[in-house]
C-alpha cells in the first residue's frame, strides 16, 4: 500500500506537468548551486529583501548552468562541488566584468582584446 504524502506529491508533479522534467534535473548539482548562491547572498549586507531573493536565484541559477564548465575544469569535483563553485565564482568575475564594460571606452575594448595593454 502506498503512502498518502508520496501519492499526493505524485499527482501534484503530474498535475503541474513537472513528471517528465524532475528526472532530468541534477539534484546534488541544484543543491551545490543553492549552496553557493546562499553564500554569495549572505555577504551582501545592503540589499533588500526582494534583492536578495533576486540574487539568490541568479546565482543559483549560474552556478547551476556552469557545472559542466566547472566539471570539465575539474573532473575530480561532484557535480554539486562544481554547481558550488560556479554559483561562488561566476557572479563576481561577471560583476566585475560588467564595471569594467561599463567604465571603459570602446577603444579600450578593442585594445584589450587585441591583445594590447
Amino acid at each position: 500500500m502506498t503512502e498518502p504524502a508520496s501519492t499526493s506529491i505524485t499527482s501534484l508533479y503530474v498535475g503541474l506537468g513537472l513528471a517528465s522534467v524532475i528526472p532530468l534535473i541534477d539534484g546534488d548539482a541544484l543543491f551545490g548551486a543553492v549552496l553557493g548562491a546562499w553564500l554569495v547572498t549572505s555577504t551582501r549586507q545592503s540589499l533588500k529583501a526582494w534583492q536578495r531573493m533576486g540574487s539568490l536565484l541568479l546565482s543559483a541559477g549560474v552556478g547551476y548552468l556552469f557545472t559542466p564548465l566547472v566539471l570539465s575544469m575539474g573532473p575530480f569535483l561532484s557535480s554539486g562541488v562544481a554547481a558550488f563553485v560556479g554559483a561562488v565564482v561566476v557572479i563576481p568575475i561577471s560583476i566585475k566584468v560588467m564595471v569594467w564594460l561599463d567604465a571603459a571606452e570602446l577603444r579600450d575594448i578593442f585594445q584589450r582584446m587585441r591583445g594590447g595593454r
